[in-house]
């Protein structure tokens, strides 16, 4: 059955084992409900669900069965929480009206009024009722990729109007669009000769935001209009217009800051009213307790208040009050004014980016930033010269590096040609990227191909494909990274290790489907050395490889050709590095991704402790990662040690695909209970003994910061 609104998620009756398919065709996900006999599904009203679903169908059962092991959170008809199951966990509930939320693949919800019994083991989650209760299924699609496209020109005026259509993949412009699930993928954008808004409405259409009429101005503003799910019209000064109120977008720090603060503002308030909501009943948010006395707003009223008038008061609070309590921000984007820019925006917007078009400021690398011979090398191939394209790039005169005798190379020349790099400028952000012509430093370098191939790859099958090749004897110590992935042991994986393959045998690799693929060896920017030659990534059909890292000399321009040719994300080297730098590296990078972290957050750990980490950069879509984490969100430990037994620990969290910027976390520490913190940048800091610290770390093995060294609770001796 398909709902009639059209809204694309339907239900489709299983048999062997009986039970009911959810499908969502915009993301090209589907998931199976197992049930204790056959069902057949008849449509229901979505709206008997306290939370947005796309459809709802109603189903006769004795039990459901999920076929993963999937969280479920069960609330009573007050929205209170019930009870919370996760791995390994259960719970008994009396005979009353519960609704479960499911954290599975395609998003759903089951609403039942009978006594409810839930157990997750290592490899499923069974729901039992008791005897056949009347059990709706509502299911909303997560949205993660477009679900139709625009076609603009590049006159500004339509790029204005292509940015007014983003908003239209909100789930909702109540204060729970600051969850992530709740938010939508924007349309993409594509040029064309006129420009094509066929269908797509903006939710908002109680407030709107006036902007320029420049291509800056439409980049910049593109995250606030689709996080307002506000229109864009034309004006000669930038403001914000709501509840009859005109909140200007041209302060003191220039248009871009006003837009910046103003999204930061409004996202962060919606954090704190939302848990005035079903989602908030019985739990504690620990930014809002610590601004309860320090805001004159009231934050149940805003709750219920109108849109244009939840907004209106937000941007009374003062932005001092707030500014030491925001979630450190995901990802900081720098573009090129051009209309080309516009169609990486919707990506870039899908992460809730801040995005800037100003001239960046050069930040070259000091020596206390790397304190190694390898940061003069990088510091001497940057210069002042500024360009008018959003950064600055290397000077003509070619650097002067340290001897081949104090640097122990892994190849010939040392960098690209100077008129190819490229300095962001700094950025309150987790993650940077660029968005133009030139080679990144410090910032990832976002290619439009990247995000495309991965709208175009199918869902796995849930097994993860690890292939390591190591092309260079000298480096073999490094293949232990193959140990370091097999560690996640309750994760189904398949790790393979190859020496000495020849062109045409690692040609074979890399054209064969991977999900990561890991290479140690040497490379030239036309080709990854082999016995027999060198193998262009360029020359190959297509790129089979989802994700890899190629720990080589200068592999910048294979590793943008793999992009080019059909991988979503990697990391690539653009000079020389040596080999014991390269393998130390090369083992933090395993690690990190093992735990979870996306492309662009573990290569900015692993440059943090690893001087000739400033000479790699990640190419394509950083956001990806190659393993989930155990906590949904990345976690850093940064741990000092305060007396002989006791330590303060401080928790570092960083957004991942499945839990981006608006997720909570809640540390398994006792004096934490129910009480949940924005899981982007520092979540909290807490004064513990050995003993409490040693059971916090049974729970996982995240990394540790931990005086100047990137350790694990797994090495002997950590601490």
């Amino acid at each position: 059955m398909t709902p009639d609104d059209g809204a694309g998620v339907s239900f489709v009756a299983t048999e062997g084992p009986p039970g009911l398919r959810v499908l969502d065709p915009v993301d090209n996900h589907q998931y199976r409900l197992d049930t204790s006999d056959p069902v057949t599904p008849t449509a229901a009203a979505a709206d008997r669900f306290p939370y947005p679903v796309d459809a709802a169908a109603a189903v006769e059962t004795g039990a459901i069965t999920l076929s993963s092991q999937v969280p479920v959170y069960a609330r009573d008809e007050r929205g209170s929480l019930a009870a919370s199951v996760e791995h390994l966990e259960s719970a008994t509930l009396d005979h009353g009206q519960y609704t479960l939320e499911l954290l599975s693949t395609v998003k759903c919800y089951l609403l039942v009024e009978s006594a409810v019994d839930i157990e997750a083991d290592l490899t499923e989650t069974r729901i039992e009722f008791a005897g056949r209760p009347t059990v709706v299924v509502g299911a909303r699609s997560r949205r993660t990729r477009p679900a139709t496209t625009v076609t603009t020109t590049t006159d500004p005026a339509d790029l204005l109007a292509t940015v007014s259509t983003f908003g239209a993949a909100l789930g909702t412009t109540r204060p729970e669009r600051s969850y992530p699930s709740l938010r939508g993928h924007p349309p993409a954008v594509e040029l064309g000769d006129e420009l094509d808004t066929s269908g797509l409405t903006p939710p908002a259409t109680d407030l709107r935001l006036e902007l320029p009429e420049t291509t800056a101005a439409a980049l910049a503003g593109a995250p606030l209009a689709y996080y307002l799910g506000a229109p864009v019209r034309p004006a000669a000064e930038p403001r914000l217009v709501t509840d009859g109120t005109a909140h200007s977008l041209a302060g003191d720090g220039g248009f871009e800051r006003a837009v910046e603060r103003t999204l930061r503002t409004v996202f962060f308030m919606d954090c704190l009213v939302r848990y005035d909501g079903a989602y908030g009943s019985g739990r504690r948010l620990a930014e809002r307790e610590r601004l309860a006395d320090r805001l004159d707003v009231d934050l149940p009223a805003l709750y219920d208040a109108t849109h244009p008038e939840r907004v209106r008061r937000y941007l009374t609070v003062p932005y001092g009050t707030i500014e030491p309590h925001l979630p450190q921000w995901k990802v900081a984007a720098t573009a090129r004014p051009t209309a080309a820019s516009v169609r990486m925006l919707p990506f870039l917007v899908d992460d809730l980016a801040i995005v800037r078009t100003r001239r960046a400021t050069r930040e070259p690398p000091s020596s206390t930033d790397a304190g190694s011979a390898q940061a003069d090398a990088v510091d001497s191939f940057l210069s002042d010269e500024s360009v008018p394209d959003g950064g600055t790039r290397r000077g003509d005169t070619p650097p002067q590096g340290p001897s081949p005798d104090a640097l122990p190379a892994r190849g010939g020349a040392d960098v690209p040609d100077a008129s190819e790099f490229v300095t962001p400028g700094p950025a309150d952000a987790l993650e940077r990227v660029w968005v133009g012509d030139g080679v990144p430093f410090r910032a990832s370098k976002a290619l439009l191909t990247a995000y495309h191939n991965r709208l175009g790859r199918d869902p796995g099958d849930g097994e993860i494909d690890i292939t390591v090749v190591c092309n260079e004897a000298a480096m073999d110590e490094e293949t232990d990274v193959e140990t370091v992935y097999r560690q996640r042991d309750r994760l189904p994986f398949d790790v393979s290790l190859h020496h000495d393959r020849s062109t045409d045998e690692l040609a074979a690799l890399l054209a064969a489907d991977h999900d990561y693929f890991h290479y140690i060896g040497h490379a030239e920017p036309d080709g990854l050395v082999c016995e027999d030659g060198k193998l262009d990534c360029g020359s190959l059909a297509t790129t089979g490889v989802e994700t890899f890292f190629l720990n080589a000399c200068r592999s910048y321009e294979q590793a943008r050709a793999l992009v080019e040719g059909g991988a979503v994300a990697g990391v690539g080297s653009h000079g020389t590095v040596t080999n014991a730098g390269a393998v130390d590296l090369g083992r933090t990078m395993a690690r990190l991704l093992e735990h979870g972290f996306p492309f662009r957050s573990a290569l900015d750990l692993a440059r943090d402790h690893h001087p000739v980490g400033q000479r790699y950069v990640v190419v394509g879509d950083g956001s990806m990662s190659v393993m989930q984490a155990n906590t949904g969100t990345a976690l850093l430990c940064e741990l000092e040690r305060l007396g002989e037994n006791r330590f303060e620990l401080t928790l570092n969290g960083f957004p991942t695909p499945t839990h981006g910027l608006g997720t909570e976390f809640m540390p398994f520490l006792d004096r934490v209970e129910n009480t949940y913190s924005l899981s982007s940048g520092m979540i909290g800091s807490y004064e513990l003994s050995r003993e409490e610290l040693s059971r916090f770390f049974s729970y996982g093995v995240p990394p540790i910061s931990f005086e100047g060294d990137l350790r694990w609770t797994d090495d002997p001796d950590f601490v």
